[in-house]
């Protein structure tokens, strides 16, 4: 049958593409017995930019997703979807900077050390400076990093880094995009966190994002998770074409 036909006379409701936001929506609306029809224009692949790509037997991620939610709800739906299929992992992020690597989230002890005392000093200045004479406007991403790292911290670790993934000037990048990027998390949290022992256990709805020490990641990626949430909405009588554009 034609899938124009079976939009017109026998669905409820259309969903425009098969990334995480359209997958969920079609599975809890399946699951409320609403007839749904997923048009998504890839033609292998659901997920969006959360996909898993197979190349000749290798599995590549586009782009990094962990999976860490403050929402009991979203956690809990992930966990139904894979079950033992969604592995917990310890996080290891590290900042190669003047040939040596630093561990992120910031430890107190290793910063100081390789940074050196007079930096590590001159670093905590610049930080009390920015909170006692604050810009008086925050526009920009440099803005507000300055504010809340200080104007030496964000030279050294922040401005770089961040031009080069986005090619384009920190000036240029918006606050609100930062405000939610890093969302929650400035100096004094940074060193107050690593002056606690991680806790594997850490309660998820308080803890800043950008600290957690551990998150969940499915098994065969990100991808992995759409894949079988697809399946399970074509299980319930979903509909979901591949290769449909939408006009």
């Amino acid at each position: 049958m034609d899938s124009r036909n079976l939009i017109r006379h026998k669905t409820q409701v259309v969903c425009i593409g098969a990334g995480p936001a359209g997958l969920t929506a079609s599975y809890k609306l399946c699951q409320n017995q609403i007839p749904v029809v997923i048009l998504e224009t890839n033609p292998i692949y659901v997920g969006g930019i959360s996909r898993t790509v197979n190349y000749k037997g290798y599995l590549f991620d586009i782009g990094g997703h962990r999976f860490f939610s403050k929402s009991q709800a979203v956690e809990d739906f992930w966990t139904e979807i894979l079950g033992d299929e969604m592995l917990t992992r310890p996080r290891k992020s590290r900042i190669f900077y003047k040939n040596k690597f630093f561990d992120y989230p910031l430890k107190a002890m290793q910063a100081l050390l390789n940074l050196g005392i007079l930096e590590s000093i001159l670093c905590v200045a610049s930080y009390i400076e920015s909170k006692l004479f604050p810009p008086k406007e925050i526009r920009s991403f440099e803005d507000w990093v300055c504010k809340n790292f200080g104007k030496r911290l964000y030279s050294i670790f922040f401005k770089t880094y961040t031009e080069k993934v986005w090619g384009m000037s920190c000036d240029e990048i918006s606050a609100d995009w930062a405000s939610q990027r890093i969302k929650g998390l400035s100096l004094s949290k940074a060193i107050i966190n690593s002056l606690i022992s991680p806790n594997a256990n850490q309660d998820r709805a308080k803890v800043t994002k950008s600290l957690i020490n551990s998150f969940r990641y499915p098994r065969k990626g990100p991808g992995q998770m759409w894949e079988v949430t697809a399946e399970r909405i074509k299980e319930m009588g979903g509909k979901l074409f591949m290769g449909t554009h939408v006009c």
